[in-house]
């Protein structure tokens, strides 16, 4: 009886263990159908686009408006640089170009002052004409009159001199009027001239509009140790806004999940300072490739290729970006480590 109830005991524990293993592998498969149909990772950090702040123009620091680690929103005053140089470099610019409109305007008397002459030169030029045909016309008449001998010959002979002398004051008339045509200046020198200088009074009023360096988006400062009084050069980096109206999250997803992966999924992302605040997102952007450390590129024809052979293969990771909708600011530092899951979890329900 005893080894009857020793042989039941070691079938049933058989049957147990059996069914302990069956249990196993069949979770087995299905969380790893699970891992392969719902990619997740927790090699991820929560990122955000970043500017870094810096005047266009150079000059001393004379007020800072903000601190580290402070929240600004867009348009709030970040600094500004002494002002003065640029103040006067726009008084400057505009006072010449008052001097070159002033000029215009002077050429623009001298030009008039042309053209009236050529103007009374055209109007010699129609009497001259006039007294041409007068006198030619009275030269024609007395010429048969004193053939016939009905006038002194003199007299037709200072009729023909009076004509010649109309055709000789018609013709100083005319290159009279032909000088006074290509003396007549223009406005094209001065015109640019004035150009020129609202082109330097506007380059001089927008370096004085830049000593004032305001926010371009909401954000929080961080690498901000410049203090007023600093002179600094043209594009020196101030500090770092970091864009608090948008977050991301780059995920290092493996290449064998990637199929699995398509832009507009799901994704829901737990911060590390907080696993049980669920954030959800939405795939952005999967990377098109990463640096391979072990690729030597070298500028020769022929490839090179390393003798030593890795025999373990392990599988490469590339970036996932994942556009967050609306998370909570408490929880967004820029480089904080995030958990992300794809097409599923709490916040994809």
């Amino acid at each position: 009886m005893k080894a009857a109830g020793g042989t039941r005991h070691n079938k049933l524990a058989r049957l147990i263990s059996l069914a302990v293993i069956v249990i196993a592998i069949a979770i087995g498969i299905v969380l790893s159908l699970r891992s392969r149909d719902y990619p997740s990772t927790d090699d991820a950090t929560i990122d955000a686009d970043v500017v870094h702040v810096a005047a266009a123009v150079g000059g001393r620091v004379i007020r800072i408006g903000v601190s580290e680690n402070a929240t600004v929103r867009k348009g709030d005053l970040l600094f500004q640089i002494d002002p003065l140089p640029y103040e006067l470099a726009v008084r400057q610019a505009a006072s010449a170009l008052d001097v070159a409109r002033a000029a215009n305007q002077s050429q623009h008397r001298v030009i008039a002052t042309q053209q009236s002459a050529s103007q009374v030169a055209g109007s010699q030029i129609a009497r001259a004409a006039e007294n041409l045909g007068l006198a030619r016309r009275t030269a024609e008449r007395l010429r048969p009159l004193a053939e016939k001998g009905y006038i002194p010959r003199q007299q037709y002979d200072q009729a023909v001199v009076a004509a010649q002398d109309a055709a000789t004051s018609l013709r100083q008339a005319r290159e009279q009027q032909a000088g006074t045509r290509a003396a007549i200046d223009t406005d094209a020198s001065s015109a640019a001239t004035i150009r020129a200088g609202e082109a330097a009074l506007a380059i001089a009023q927008r370096a004085l509009d830049d000593t004032v360096v305001r926010a371009s988006h909401p954000g929080r400062v961080v690498g901000l140790t410049v203090s007023t009084g600093e002179m600094v050069a043209p594009s020196q980096s101030m500090f770092t806004l970091i864009k608090s109206d948008e977050w991301f999250v780059m995920a290092n997803f493996r290449e064998t999940s990637l199929k699995h992966i398509a832009i507009g999924d799901c994704a829901t992302v737990y911060s590390m300072l907080d696993r049980a605040h669920a954030i959800h997102g939405t795939v952005e952007g999967i990377g098109s490739g990463v640096l391979d450390d072990e690729r030597v590129n070298l500028p020769r024809s022929l490839p090179y290729v390393q003798r030593s052979l890795n025999w373990v293969r392990v599988e490469q990771r590339f970036p996932v970006r994942i556009r967050l909708g609306d998370p909570p600011q408490g929880l967004m530092r820029l480089g904080a480590s995030a958990v992300v899951e794809v097409r599923h979890g709490s916040a994809c329900r």
